[in-house]
């Protein structure tokens, strides 16, 4: 009887190339010192083995010689006629044939020779004990799949695997591997995100000032124009104009511009989004306003053409998160709102054209809460004060008299933001449990139109509630 010596094993592995018709169902991983038997004669078995790690075969009978497709990747040693001992050296793949002593082929093996990731298996194992994770590897890589009750877990177990290929890694000096993610969640959940963002505007401006200039002069002319620095000009629509008349044969006239305003602007959006544990969801409300972007020319002398181009700018309440929802029933949210509106007060003028400016304002965060529970970022108060004087100088600071000579111009904003995030975790409802906005709406007779003044039938009052009781048909919407 003819016996092969013991031979390496060597080259990389592609997990795929296993599904050959040829062979005997899914490739089964061995364990260190596993016995693998083969029942019947030409047996075929698919093994997957770590490098350094060997098995026993047994064979159905007889063995006269042994054949290893590539001697670099596994080391085939023989003690007796029916019994092999197959030792990984390198990861890769290979065959082994075992031939009776007529030739004829009596057992198979097909190895594919990897990382030993038993130890990778019952850290997972450990780690999550109600998951079903299985690990293979594919040459330096590692392929995780199964199932897993959330998103979290499955973050979890790809933590720990590249981990251990990281480690592997730095031990056997080679580059790193990758961990491809096979594993699927059970019954992913959806997340709504109510966001509730509150603010309050309060603006105040004031100007007084008086421009002077001469009428008549025996020594010559003089001109006082002081501007209004901050707010950029005079605010007012009229101005009161008096003449004042001295002696010596010369009077002054006097333009007083008096103007004060206060505003108060409320911004309330409650935007609500739905989305898949694990991914992420956008929402925008508002606008977009078109910004000149320039002139473009084309031709030359008497036939050029200019074409004027503009951008858009997005405006508005603009919602971006991702959920994850944990193994505890708990919510980790990455969430980033922006609130921006447009500022006349700082727009500009480049060559001849108006450019708005705007004002926004940006809350990125990540946060850990239970559904139905909420946080709030409160506190963004800005405040800001401008005040400016300008005048002649000298005569601006004379007592009583100096208000002749000078303007004040006097700008105070403040502003006052809050944001509220409350997560829930959802399920999907009939179409019979939910409501639309337009539901009971009827217009209004033209009696009622033409009488009353209303676009739509009411069904209550707040002094009536019950007076829809008894109704029959078609029914208001507002309540009033």
């Amino acid at each position: 009887m003819q016996m092969n010596r013991p031979r390496l094993i060597g080259g990389l592995v592609a997990l795929l190339a296993f599904a050959a018709p040829a062979l005997d169902g899914p490739a089964q991983a061995a364990n260190d010192g596993e016995i693998v038997s083969f029942v019947g004669q030409s047996g075929v078995r698919r093994i997957t083995m770590g490098v350094g790690k060997s098995i026993i075969v047994d064979l159905p009978s007889d063995a006269g010689e042994i054949f290893v497709g590539n001697p670099a990747i596994a080391n085939a040693v023989v003690r007796s006629a029916r019994k092999i001992y197959v030792i990984g050296q390198a990861p890769g793949q290979t065959t082994i044939y075992a031939m009776d002593k007529q030739g004829r082929r009596i057992a198979t093996l097909e190895l594919s020779v990897g990382r030993d990731i038993g130890q990778l298996q019952n850290i997972i194992r450990t780690a999550l004990p109600s998951s079903q994770i299985t690990a293979r590897t594919v040459n330096d890589s590692i392929i995780l799949t199964g199932q897993v009750d959330s998103a979290g877990d499955m973050q979890t177990a790809l933590d720990i695997a590249k981990g251990f290929v990281d480690n592997m890694s730095k031990q056997g000096g080679t580059g790193g591997g990758m961990v491809v993610n096979a594993i699927t969640i059970k019954g992913r959940d959806e997340v709504m995100i109510k966001v509730t963002i509150a603010e309050i505007q309060r603006n105040v401006a004031k100007q007084l000032g008086i421009s002077s200039s001469t009428l008549t002069g025996n020594w010559g002319t003089f001109t006082q124009d002081n501007p209004f620095s901050i707010n950029g000009g005079a605010l007012s629509a009229g101005a009161l104009n008096t003449v004042t008349k001295f002696g010596g044969g010369w009077s002054l006239a006097q333009t007083l511009t008096a103007f004060e305003r206060n505003g108060v602007a409320h911004t309330l959006a409650e935007p609500t989004v739905t989305a898949v544990s694990g991914e992420s969801a956008k929402f925008t409300v508002g606008g977009e306003v078109p910004i000149s972007a320039g002139t473009t020319c084309t031709g030359s002398g008497t036939s050029s053409s200019c074409a004027a181009s503009v951008t858009y700018k997005t405006y508005g309440v603009t919602l971006n998160f991702t959920p994850v929802v944990l193994a505890s029933g708990r919510i980790a949210l990455r969430l980033a709102t922006e609130v921006s509106d447009i500022d006349p007060a700082t727009s500009a003028t480049i060559s001849g054209t108006t450019v708005p400016g705007f004002r926004t304002r940006r809350h990125d965060t990540t946060v850990e809460l239970p559904s139905g529970g909420s946080i709030a970022t409160a506190g963004l108060i800005a405040s800001a004060s401008n005040q400016a004087i300008n005048g002649v100088p000298g005569a601006m600071n004379l007592p009583v008299l100096g208000q002749l000579f000078r303007s004040r111009d006097y700008q105070r904003k403040e502003t006052e933001l809050m944001i509220v995030v409350t997560p829930y975790l959802v399920k999907a409802n009939p179409a019979s449990a939910l409501g639309r906005p337009d539901e009971n709406f009827a217009d209004a007779n033209d009696p009622q139109a033409w009488l009353l003044g209303r676009v739509n039938r009411l069904y209550s009052t707040t002094d009536n509630p019950e007076a829809a009781r008894h109704f029959s048909g078609r029914v208001g919407f507002i309540h009033d």
